[in-house]
């Protein structure tokens, strides 16, 4: 070149010069243009110039696309959230490789899918979001190969599994030359970068190569935004769980002290429904309302009865020792309020707008062991009371001489030992003794004890067929069966002894007769108790030996003789009293005494044989009144 050089004239030397200015500054030159320069120098040194030309161009175009891949790197880094990550990658890769269209396709290693999760230059709504079943499409073959596919024309090519899904979505975008990447970082593939056009070409080694080294820089960005993401949001768990912890600290600080404080039940449901923000309910083993937070005194929790939902929830919560979801009639979830293997009651918990978080369970359940440290706490009071209340009734009724130590354990408990008593004998089977003792615990009207035949009740003052009636009620819901009540009185307690033993003596006498049920008064059934003793089987054989006749006439013609004749002789054997008690006519009643007659023998009017009939007749109905 130098002797060419030196032959040329001053016009063609600076011919040369401005040729090699334009290389340097990167100008493109054909291979016309370099001959028309050149001019006769040759066809050889016109197409080193072209190749000289097209090399320079090459590194000069190399050197833009990575300052703006570092510029681009440089840019993302500083960006933590992974989405907006993902559209600013996007955005550079399609300003960086200038296709039409350009978007990341995000892959989900359980499913074995992908995702489009950002796009640039779409416009069909099909393509946001777009799912890419398993093995499906240039991204799937992109994944399990790790390495960049491209397609000229995809209308064209056969050469790949496809959805209909897939391909409406790229027809609608008329998309035909498409090029895919993958992003992966160590070896964790990400996802796929797309790079696509409207029209059919085929990508060069350059644009596949910068489209490449752009999507390993974004893995990395991707994965970090993905860390930082992950790390923010751990950050931001554990500082509401350490607050979550604080309150649940404060909360159990203020539940202990209710224990020392000896509080109840309310005041739990009240802590707990600030704590919570919820409202919040307490309620016994039997499922009866114990305390409600104001924002709970309205829900219909226990309607009179345990809700099904309640009770299957009470019983996973029993089993599992934890909360156990309700999801009915606003409640959210119940805790059980357990002393080792006993169910003690429940904490009713009710819906909110968020879920309960495990902190607060756990809040919740140590709330119900509060409640049992509680509940034990009264019980233990309550039992020791009862107790001195049973030996108090116990020394009483055994005709204790020991006048003063009586008095002063009376006085203790507001009972005035000089006065009229009532006494009340209640049958119960031995295993359910202590059962109905503890359900009578909570009346302090009222002394109680275990006795041989069942639970004796002393209940000091007039008047008590009101009490007896609560006590028989308070009995038969802890027997479940049919509870007989019998009742005596006595002057003072000298005569407590002997009322409670023709209470017991009666109590036995009721069940021959078929008194199963209902209170019952000594005073009544004296007379009986001097005939037959407590015999009650030999009673009624007497009723029904005198009375067999017109008990079957009753029976068999629906008659009510036997009613006939126990107020005739209440009336004073007086046909007229009778009708008038009766409201009948009187020759109605003297009909039916006939009947008698016919039935009884014609010496029943006697009276000898009226009182007799009459004994028996009352013998009758006291049987008859029984239940069924």
């Amino acid at each position: 070149m130098a002797e060419h050089t030196e032959r040329l004239g001053p016009q063609a030397r600076h011919a040369v010069v401005d040729l090699l200015r334009r290389l340097e500054t990167g100008e493109y030159l054909g291979a016309e243009e370099a001959e028309t320069i050149l001019g006769d120098m040759g066809e050889e040194l016109a197409s080193q110039v072209q190749r000289t030309s097209a090399l320079v161009g090459r590194l000069r175009r190399r050197e833009r696309e990575l300052l703006a891949l570092i510029t681009s790197t440089h840019d993302l880094v500083d960006v933590h959230d992974p989405q907006a990550v993902l559209k600013r990658l996007v955005d550079r890769a399609h300003d960086l490789v200038g296709t039409e269209v350009t978007y990341m396709s995000l892959y989900d290693p359980d499913t074995d899918e992908l995702f489009v999760r950002a796009s640039r230059g779409t416009v069909s709504p099909r393509f946001p979001g777009l799912r890419v079943p398993t093995g499906v499409g240039i991204a799937s073959r992109v994944v399990h190969t790790l390495s960049p596919q491209w397609v000229a024309d995809y209308s064209e090519t056969a050469d790949f599994d496809r959805d209909p899904e897939i391909d409406l979505a790229v027809k609608d975008e008329r998309l035909r030359s498409l090029l895919g990447v993958p992003v992966s970082a160590d070896g964790e593939i990400l996802g796929v970068l797309f790079a696509a056009d409207r029209s059919a070409r085929s990508f060069g080694g350059d644009e596949i190569a910068l489209l490449s080294a752009f999507a390993d820089q974004a893995a990395l960005i991707l994965r970090t935004a993905r860390l930082f993401s992950t790390a923010s949001e751990a950050a931001q768990r554990a500082r509401k769980h350490a607050e979550e912890m604080a309150v649940a600290a404060r909360v159990h600080e203020r539940l202990t002290a209710l224990v020392l404080s000896g509080h109840g039940p309310r005041e739990v449901a009240d802590t707990l429904a600030g704590a919570l923000e919820r409202p919040v309910a307490v309620v016994d083993r039997d499922h009866r309302p114990l305390a409600s937070s104001p924002g709970a005194a309205e829900r219909r929790w226990h309607d009179g009865r345990p809700l099904p939902e309640v009770v299957r929830a009470a019983e996973r919560s029993r089993a599992s020792g934890h909360c156990a979801d309700v999801g009915a009639h606003g409640l959210a979830t119940v805790a059980a309020v357990m002393a080792g293997p006993v169910f003690l009651g429940l904490v009713l918990v009710g819906e909110a707008r968020e879920p309960l978080t495990d902190l607060e369970q756990r809040t919740i359940e140590r709330s119900a062991q509060i409640l049992a440290l509680l509940t034990m706490r009264r019980d233990a009071l309550t039992e020791a009371e009862d107790r001195v209340r049973g030996e108090l009734a116990l020394d009483l009724l055994s005709g204790s001489t020991d006048t003063e130590s009586l008095e002063r354990r009376a006085k203790a408990r507001g009972i005035e030992l000089d006065r009229a008593w009532t006494v009340l004998a209640l049958p119960v089977p031995d295993t359910r003794r202590h059962t109905v003792l503890r359900a009578l615990s909570g009346g302090r009207g009222w002394l109680a004890a275990v006795q041989d035949g069942g639970v004796g009740v002393l209940i000091p003052g007039e008047g008590a067929t009101d009490r007896a009636e609560e006590v028989r009620a308070r009995a038969h819901q802890a027997e479940a069966e049919a509870t007989t009540v019998v009742v005596g009185r006595a002057e003072g307690t000298a005569g407590l002894p002997e009322a409670m033993r023709e209470a017991w003596e009666c109590a036995a006498l009721l069940p021959g007769l078929g008194a199963e049920e209902g209170v019952f008064s000594t005073e009544e059934y004296a007379p009986y108790l001097a005939m037959f003793g407590t015999d009650g089987e030999r009673a009624r054989r007497f009723a029904e030996r005198l009375l067999g006749p017109v008990i079957a006439w009753d029976r068999d013609h629906g008659t009510d003789l036997i009613g006939t004749l126990l107020t005739y002789v209440d009336s004073g054997a007086g046909v007229t009293r009778t009708a008038r008690t009766l409201f009948v006519h009187p020759n109605t009643v003297k009909q039916r005494l006939e009947r008698l007659s016919e039935l009884l023998g014609s010496d029943w009017r006697s009276s000898d044989a009226l009182f007799r009939l009459g004994v028996a007749a009352r013998l009758h109905v006291i049987g008859r009144k029984r239940p069924g």
